[in-house]
Order: structure tokens, then sequence, then C-alpha cells
């Protein structure tokens, strides 16, 4: 009896330990991690290992790290873009190896490490948000735990001295960091965006990390973060920023909320005092978002003196005092509009809306430019060139001439109805109804590969210079280069524009090494803010056409970006433009988030 119950003991052992180690993740072959995160509303969980990087140290130190985070099949909030446990492993080279957790979640977080794994945790702590630090650590043979309680206040026995070098988050706040190092003294660190996300709810996420530079010190690595970063701005408008010191030497920790008076923030993060929070709350009333509004165009405007004095607090709204302060003599682009459509559209490539452009041909007809694939208006049997003859029972010179285009298209919101008559190719009239939906929008919208004469000639329609067009350009950019195509014609006549770094890629695939390592272009700002003022370079692309000259087709729809690349070409390729004169905007923005919202300023020439 007494055997029968040491191998059910031991049966129930093993069963325990496959359940334990059917989750976790092998780091190496010898370590093994997990983290269980205890949610309000499934319990415990299975939190999902992200690898960030790994790298060794001049010294030969080895450093692995990465994040744990909640599966969006299992919580609202859970995202691959939302770290609930940031985690860096040291291997000293004398054989020491430190488990680093620091907890940036709200609810209580499990951690287990195994080491040399052998089918049985070594360690296993609750971290939570009064405990964001745990250790576990291996040393001699001999497997430890250490943790800390922190309130995330900054320790009052040390103060910053020196002068931050600010960078700029999606979510409007400049972040700094100062690394006080043994051997240069202050030292400006490196920043690494990891991520940035929208959870189900409507809250914004931007993490990433600070990490020495090795050109500074020994142990300086893109692979070994020193400060990693985690800032949350929920749907109210309140906005945490919070700073967890994964390294040695103290590092001075900052945040500034720009346009807002009184608000930087600065502190310090030693070993002994990992976590350091900020906290931006707003209330959001319209006079708070105006007077944002009105902090932001007399600061980083491009004509900031051009600005009248105004009392903003007498607006009914930011678009409106915007409407009325902007220095309309040059400036036809600066607008509010809602963050979640602004990151939807320029990151995510997409947009509410029927899904087509149109435009005025040289007969003063109005007729459609483009349909995007898959949309209402594509499924509703849209063509480009039809004719639009009225929208929502209005002809079109009614709606011209009153000025009812904001009316006729409806609501900017899902669900509405967009109403058309229109004459197609072959003359006849039809009434289309269409709901508007998340349109996914076509950068790429055709290509082609004709042959004239012996040589191969790339055609390419390109619309918009989003995020999502780098893919879609590369893909297309690998036809022409396995084709070896001999001459490109770049068709931009509906392209207004749109992302400066998807610019100097596409400039960078057309050109290649005629201009690689040479000046893209160079950003000047207003008088006040000369220290952002930049110059970008050609970078090396993969499947590079490296032409020797292009053919652009414009028109007056061809604006912004699309001429960076034109005119960014010139000193390096022969280029040829055909069609009419660019819209002529030698301007761009950055923009800034505040309550849910997003001001895109003209900030740059």
């Amino acid at each position: 009896m007494l055997m029968k119950k040491i191998i059910v003991f031991v049966i129930a052992l093993i069963m325990l330990a496959g359940t334990v180690y059917g989750s976790g993740h092998k780091i190496t072959s010898d370590l093994w991690i997990r983290a269980v995160i205890n949610t309000s509303e499934k319990g415990p969980i299975e939190a999902v290992w992200q690898r960030g990087g790994k790298g060794t140290t001049a010294g030969g130190d080895r450093i692995i790290w990465g994040y744990f985070y909640a599966s969006p099949d299992d919580v609202s909030w859970g995202s691959p873009q939302n770290p609930d446990v940031f985690v860096k492993i040291w291997f000293d080279r004398n054989g020491r190896v430190d488990v680093n957790y620091f907890h940036v979640s709200v609810p209580d977080i499990d951690v287990y490490s195994d080491y040399p794994y052998d089918g049985s945790p070594d360690q296993r702590v609750t971290a939570t948000m009064y405990k964001r630090y745990v250790r576990h650590y291996y040393e001699n043979g001999q497997s430890h735990t250490d943790h800390r309680y922190e309130d995330g206040n900054s320790p009052s026995e040390y103060s910053p001295t020196g002068e931050p070098y600010w960078h700029s988050t999606k979510t409007g706040i400049l972040i700094s960091a100062i690394i006080d190092t043994a051997e240069k003294g202050h030292i400006d660190p490196v920043w690494h965006q990891g991520g940035e996300g929208t959870t189900a709810g409507g809250h914004n996420i931007v993490w990433g990390y600070y990490y020495a530079s090795p050109d500074d010190v020994s142990w300086g690595n893109e692979n070994n973060p020193d400060l990693f970063v985690k800032i949350w701005s929920d749907a109210s408008g309140r906005t945490d920023i919070n700073f967890f010191h994964v390294s040695v030497p103290n590092i001075e920790v900052y945040s500034l909320l720009p346009f807002v008076d009184n608000n930087t923030k600065s502190g310090m993060t030693v070993m002994d005092n990992r976590y350091v929070r900020y906290e931006y709350p707003m209330t959001c009333s319209v006079e708070e978002q105006n007077e944002f509004v009105y902090n932001v165009m007399t600061g980083t405007y491009l004509w900031y003196d051009k600005v009248p004095k105004v009392d903003y607090a007498n607006y009914a709204s930011p678009e409106e005092l915007l409407e009325d302060i902007r220095y309309k003599e040059l400036d036809k682009w600066s607008y509010v509009t809602s963050a979640e459509e602004h990151y939807a559209y320029m990151e995510e490539g997409r947009y509410v809306g029927a899904g087509f452009g149109f435009g005025y041909d040289d007969s003063g007809n109005l007729r459609v430019r483009y349909v995007y694939r898959s949309s209402p208006a594509d499924a509703a049997g849209l063509k480009r060139s039809d004719k639009i003859l009225e929208i929502k029972g209005k002809t079109v010179e009614e709606i011209e001439i009153n000025n009812l285009w904001n009316i006729v298209f409806g609501e900017n919101k899902l669900g509405a109805t967009v109403r058309l008559k229109i004459e197609d190719s072959e003359g006849f009239i039809r009434e289309l109804n269409m709901k508007k939906v998340w349109v996914a929008i076509n950068s790429v919208s055709h290509y082609d590969i004709l042959e004239r004469d012996g040589l191969k000639i790339g055609y390419l329609v390109f619309n918009k210079f989003l995020e999502t067009a780098r893919e879609e350009l590369d893909k297309v950019f690998v036809v022409f280069n396995q084709e070896r195509i001999d001459k490109l014609i770049l068709d931009l006549r509906y392209n207004g524009g749109g992302r400066g770094d998807i610019a100097q890629h596409l400039a960078s695939l057309i050109a290649g090494v005629h201009a690689e390592g040479k000046v893209f272009s160079k950003s000047v700002h207003n008088d006040n803010f000369t220290i952002w003022n930049d110059t970008d370079y050609f970078a090396h692309a993969e499947n590079a056409l490296d032409l020797n000259s292009i053919v652009f087709i414009t028109t007056g729809s061809s604006c912004s970006a699309s001429e960076l690349v034109m005119n960014s070409l010139k000193p390096f390729i022969e280029v040829v433009s055909v069609g009419d004169t660019t819209c002529g905007k030698p301007v761009g923005m950055y923009g800034w988030d505040f309550c849910g919202m997003h001001i895109a300023p003209i900030e740059v020439r």
C-alpha cells in the first residue's frame, strides 16, 4: 500500500511539473522563465513571452531582454504592444545569472524561473503594483530571490543635475534620461522605441528603453537596456510615465507635457529605488483643450509670430479656435482631428468612409479618381472616371455654391450613408447607396511592366505615403528588381503626401547606390526651436533599383511628400516631370495628442 501511495505521489508530481513546464519559455537550454497574470476577468492566465533582443558587452557579459504580455484572446487590454512585465536577464562572465522582472501592469503577476533547467521551478514570486521589482539570481549552484516595494517616487536624497535632451512620443509627452557614469560622467543615452498601440478601450501605450551608447562606455549596447519606459495615456486624458531602472549607475529621468505651464518633472532612478512614475492628469474641459491648442500654435507652429492674441476661453471648440488663428495666407493644412482617426489613417492605413476619391476634370466635371479594393464603393460598382451628378440629392453645382461638402457626405462614423447619382462610362445613370465602414487604403493602387523598344519600363500608381505603404512598396520593388526594369514611371497624380520617412524609403528604393548616404532633406523649424533642425539621408534599401532617371506624372493634387521625393532625387539622377504643376507644399507637421484629439500644425519646412 505504501509503495502504491508513493507511485501515485510521484505521478502527481510529474503531472504538476508537466502542467508548469507545458507553459513558460526556455530562454536558453539551461534557463526557463514564466509569468502568470491574475486577472479580474478570467482569473490566472498564461502570459505570452516576446523576446526583444540579445547582446554581449565588450567585457563578455551576455544579455537577453524581452517582456510578457496578456493575450488579447484572454482580456480586452491584452496586446503585444502593451507589456505587463519587462524582463532583463544578465549572464555574468563569471557564471552568475540575474533574472530581473519589472511589473508594468495593474493585476498581480506570478513570475517563475528555473536554472539550470531540471523540471522543477527554483523560484516563484508574485509581483504587484507595490512590489514592482523582483529578482531571481543564481550563483555558485544556489538560487536566490529578492524584491523591492516601491511607490513610484524619486528618492529625495538625489537631485538631477543635467540638461535633458528630449525625445517625443506618440502620446505627446516628451521624455529624457541622463546616465551618471563612473567613466564619463553624465551621458545622454540612446532612446529606442519598442512599440506603440491602442487597447480595445481606447487607451494608448508607448514603450521602449534607453541604453548607453557603446561610443560612450564599454558596457553600452543596443541590446543592453538601462532604463525601461512605459507610457500609458488613458481614454480620459490622464497620462502615466513609468521608468524602470535596469542598470548599475544612477539615471536621471525627466518628462514634459508641452504647452502646459509648470509641468516638467524630474527625478532619479537608482539600484535601491528602481521605479519612478510621473502622472499628468487632465480634466479635458473645452477651455483646457483650447489652451493646449493655443500654446501649440504660439509655440512650435512655423508661423507662431503670425498668430493673433485671442482669449481661447471664448471658443466653442479647439477646431473653431484653430480655424480662427492659423496663418491663412500660407497655411491651408493645419488641422485638428480625433487621435483614433489620425493613427488609424497614418499608421494602420485605414479610415471610416465609402472607399473612393474624386476631383474635377479639365471640363469642370466631378469624377471618381480612384476606388479602394473591397470597399463599399467597390462593392457598389463605382469605377474610376464615373461622373458624379448628385450627392445626397444635391447637384454638384448646388453643393459648390452653398459649400455643402461637409453636409452631403454625412457624419464621419460607421454606418453613415453616402448617396450618389453617377453617370458611368457608357452613359448609364445610376443611384448608389453606400454605408461607411473601416476602409483599408491601397497605397499602391496599380503597377505594371511595359516593354517598349527592347526596354522594360515599370509603371507604378502610388497614392498615399502611409506606414502601411512601406510593405506595399517593398513587394512591388521586389518584382521590379526580379524583372530588371530599365526605366520607371511613378504616377503621383492623386498623392497628397503623408509620412516623410516613407518618402525617404521610396526615394532610396529608386536611386539606390547613386544617392545612398547622401542628403535626402533638411528640416528647419521656427527660431525658438532651431535645436530641432535636422538632416536626413538616403538609406540603404534592399531591392533598390539604382536607376539613372525617373519619370513622374503629377497634377495639382501631388503634394508634400510627393514633392519631397521628386526634389530629393534631382541632385543625383535625372528627374522628368509630366503633367500639371504640383500643389506646392514645402512644409510639414509632427502633431500632438491631447484629450483623445490630435492637432497637426505646420511645424517644419
